[in-house]
C-alpha cells in the first residue's frame, strides 16, 4: 500500500496557484478599455477652450494696462513739447557755434569785459543746445511711444478677435453638451398613421363604389 507523505500532499498547491494566476491574467488581458463617451469628450474640449479663454483675457488686461500707461506718457511728452516749442534750432549748428567761441576764448587775447561777454554768449549757446537736445530726445521718445500705442492697439484688436472666435467655439460645444444631457424625446406615434390612412382609403373606395352603383341604377331606370 502506498502512503502519502506530507510533502506529497503539498505538491498540488503551487499548480493550483499558478492556474489561478494565469486565469486572472487572462481575465485582465481580455477586459476591454472603457472609452470616453461624447459627453466626456465635449466636457474636456470645453475645459481646454476655457483655459485658452483665461489666457487671452489675461493678455487683454495686460495690453490694456500698458496702453493706458503709454497714453499717459504721450500726454506728458506733448505738454513738455509745448514748453520747449522754441527749442527747434539745429543741434549741429549750436555745437559748432559753441566750439568756435571756446576756440576764440582759449586762443585769442581779449580785454576782461570782452572775455566776460564771450563767456556769457557761450553759456547762452550751451543752454540753447541743451534745450535743443532735450527737444530732440522728447521728439524721438514721442515717436517710440506712438509706435508702442499702435502696436498695443493691434494686439488688443487681435486678442478681441481671438476671444470672439473662441466664444463661438464654446457656444457650439455647450450646445452639443446640452443636447447630450437632454432627456430622450418621446417618439411620435407615427406607426399608427399608415393604418389610419389605409382605413380612410378603403372608406373612400367604398363610397366611390356606392356612388357608381347609384349612378348606374339611375341610368338604367
Amino acid at each position: 500500500m502506498d502512503l502519502l507523505t506530507d510533502n506529497d500532499e503539498a505538491k498540488p498547491e503551487p499548480k493550483a496557484a499558478a492556474k489561478e494566476q494565469s486565469t486572472a491574467t487572462a481575465t485582465s488581458a481580455t477586459t476591454p478599455t472603457v472609452k470616453a463617451g461624447p459627453e466626456a469628450e465635449l466636457t474636456k474640449a470645453i475645459e481646454e477652450e476655457r483655459k485658452k479663454k483665461g489666457t487671452l483675457l489675461d493678455d487683454l488686461r495686460r495690453f490694456r494696462r500698458k496702453l493706458a500707461y503709454k497714453l499717459a506718457e504721450r500726454e506728458a511728452i506733448a505738454k513738455l513739447a509745448v514748453t520747449n516749442k522754441k527749442s527747434t534750432k539745429n543741434i549741429g549748428y549750436l555745437r559748432r557755434k559753441k566750439e568756435a567761441l571756446e576756440f576764440r576764448i582759449s586762443t585769442e587775447a581779449f580785454t576782461l569785459n570782452a572775455e566776460k561777454e564771450l563767456i556769457r554768449k557761450k553759456q547762452e549757446i550751451e543752454e540753447e543746445l541743451q534745450e535743443a537736445i532735450n527737444s530732440y530726445r522728447m521728439k524721438r521718445k514721442a515717436e517710440f511711444v506712438a509706435g508702442d500705442i499702435i502696436d498695443l492697439n493691434k494686439k488688443i484688436e487681435e486678442t478681441n478677435l481671438g476671444l470672439q472666435e473662441l466664444e463661438a467655439r464654446l457656444d457650439v460645444l455647450y450646445d452639443g453638451l446640452r443636447k447630450q444631457r437632454a432627456p430622450p424625446r418621446q417618439k411620435k406615434q407615427e406607426q399608427h398613421q399608415p393604418h389610419q390612412v389605409q382605413e380612410v382609403s378603403f372608406a373612400d373606395i367604398a363610397i366611390i363604389k356606392d356612388k357608381k352603383e347609384d349612378k348606374k341604377n339611375n341610368n338604367g331606370d
